[in-house]
């Protein structure tokens, strides 16, 4: 992406650092994202989404990426709505990291990764009243797989 910088880390593994915070790309030898660091990428660039998933972990002793992708797509319906009541705290940046993130997921991703961003966010994104305002946020990756364009 335009603004990006790879940065080769300690332990060979790539990462991003882009305007919206830093996030994996590549696991070590080129091999694809997974879901690990698909969140990682998530909580590097939301406080809020950090906190869910300490709590997410807690709660059910190990990551559950579908479940955990219901905490993301509530996040970013949460700061959609802040921005709709001019909230003192603007959420374009973190909205913007979250589906950064995503679009990277889709790019980079395994399999298993691009199906939890695929059925847990954009279908179920689908079914959420602020949907319409998140569809014009998409990048062309995650909009190629909208049911309805």
């Amino acid at each position: 992406m335009a603004g990006d910088h790879p940065i080769r880390g300690e332990s060979g593994v790539t990462f991003v650092a882009s305007r919206f915070g830093a996030g994996f790309d590549r696991a070590p030898h080129g091999k694809p994202m997974n879901n690990l660091q698909l969140v990682e990428s998530l909580c590097a660039v939301s406080i809020v989404l950090n906190e869910a998933r300490r709590t997410h972990v807690k709660s059910f002793g190990t990551l559950v990426p579908h479940v955990f992708m219901s905490n993301v797509l509530a996040r970013v319906g949460c700061c959609l709505a802040a921005g709709t009541r001019k909230a003192i705290v603007d959420h374009r940046p973190e909205i913007a990291g979250i589906l950064d993130s995503l679009e990277r997921g889709m790019v980079a991703g395994d399999r298993e990764t691009r199906n939890v961003i695929s059925i847990s966010f954009v279908s179920d994104g689908e079914l959420e009243p602020f949907f319409g305002e998140l569809k014009l946020l998409l990048g062309p990756r995650l909009r190629a797989l909208l049911l309805v364009q």
